[in-house]
């Protein structure tokens, strides 16, 4: 999967300097907001929902993407800030965190993957793409991934998280199995704490604190999602699942919108072994196991969104959760990538649109 998702950020990068990605401004002509914008964040200030950052000058430009790092569990940990033009300190903001994939920066997932900023400038909210913790690769090189406490479990409890043809990938020291290939800093203790650093610098609504995130990203926003949903908005992981024996769902209200691929064989939506042999939830166990934590229906029906008919985007629910919460799975005719094309953002329209509709 690793391998695979390099080379594909390679082949994307050089198609990224041939070709312009137009983001379709809300409330514009031809709008996929079709003429209605998303609701606007209230004005809230300290003990009404807005952070204590409120009414303080920002640490980074407006408008700008710039680098913080914070000292957590010894380590230096690094994350860029993206803020839209339209920050106000004191008018409290949506956040969303938006997590890399193997391989992947803070930088590459902003300018490359899923172009978020453009559409954050657009709509109005604030982007944090955080970064993960290198290890050596042992070949001069350094390996960034996340810790979603599978990746460096195996075997897990349905057995191997890999197939003993399986690509062998650089293995941090901690590694005691073949199959791992990430490190085991507790990155879940990171994004609480990262939170309190955000929300301490900025306006941030914190009834409005999204995260989604791609490939192993989105894996890990799953277990962030499973972990610290009490902090949490929504969560919408793209093309990413747990591995196999490690499904999990939140004991409280969380809505979750899953984002796949029909053409993904690196991380397969339908439970097939992937192209470098590693073993991953299928999706509708992931849905049916969230649904059943959010009190939904059994069965799926369908559900609508901005996005429904590009690249044959539809999506599905399980319908009637307690508590307001809303399980969507979303499929789309496309490889391992995130849903965009040369016409917009489509995959952020529909993930923001979800988004917009929860609020803790």
């Amino acid at each position: 999967m690793k391998k695979r998702i390099a080379l594909t950020v390679l082949a994307v990068t050089m198609i990224a300097t041939l070709l312009t990605v137009q983001i379709v401004t809300v409330g514009e002509a031809g709008s996929l907001y079709k003429g209605k914008p998303p609701t606007k964040t209230p004005r809230l200030m300290p003990g009404e929902g807005g952070s204590s950052g409120c009414g303080q000058t920002p640490p980074t430009a407006i408008g700008q993407t710039e680098t913080l790092s914070i000292v957590f569990d010894s380590l230096n940990r690094s994350y860029n800030v993206h803020l839209p033009p339209s920050y106000d300190p004191n008018t409290p903001l949506s956040l969303v965190l938006n997590f890399h994939g193997y391989g992947g920066n803070p930088e590459e997932q902003e300018n490359v993957t899923s172009l978020m900023s453009e559409h954050a400038d657009d709509t109005g909210y604030i982007v944090v793409y955080p970064a993960a913790y290198p290890f050596d690769d042992g070949d001069g090189g350094f390996v960034y991934t996340w810790n979603d406490l599978a990746c460096n479990n195996s075997p897990g409890p349905l057995g191997p998280i890999c197939a003993f043809s399986a690509y062998s990938y650089p293995q941090h020291p901690c590694a005691t199995d073949e199959c791992e290939y990430c490190g085991c800093q507790d990155d879940v203790g990171f994004v609480n704490a990262l939170l309190d650093e955000v929300e301490a610098n900025y306006c941030i609504d914190t009834g409005r604190v999204y995260v989604t995130g791609f490939s192993t990203g989105a894996m890990f926003v799953q277990r962030v999602g499973c972990a610290l949903a009490d902090r949490l908005a929504a969560i919408a992981p793209v093309h990413g699942a747990l591995h196999t024996g490690y499904n999990c769902a939140p004991s409280t209200t969380l809505p979750i919108m899953e984002v796949w691929g029909s053409n993904d064989r690196i991380v397969p939506a339908d439970g097939a072994l992937s192209t470098d042999g590693y073993w991953y939830t299928l999706v509708d166990d992931v849905v049916d196991l969230w649904g059943a934590s959010q009190g939904c229906d059994a069965s799926a029906t369908p559900y609508t969104t901005v996005s429904d008919g590009t690249r044959n985007w539809t999506c599905i629910q399980r319908a009637n959760c307690a508590a307001g919460a809303e399980v969507v799975s979303c499929s789309w005719r496309g490889p391992h990538w995130w849903p965009k094309n040369k016409q917009g953002n489509f995959g952020a329209e529909a993930i923001w649109e979800f988004f917009s509709k929860h609020s803790k």
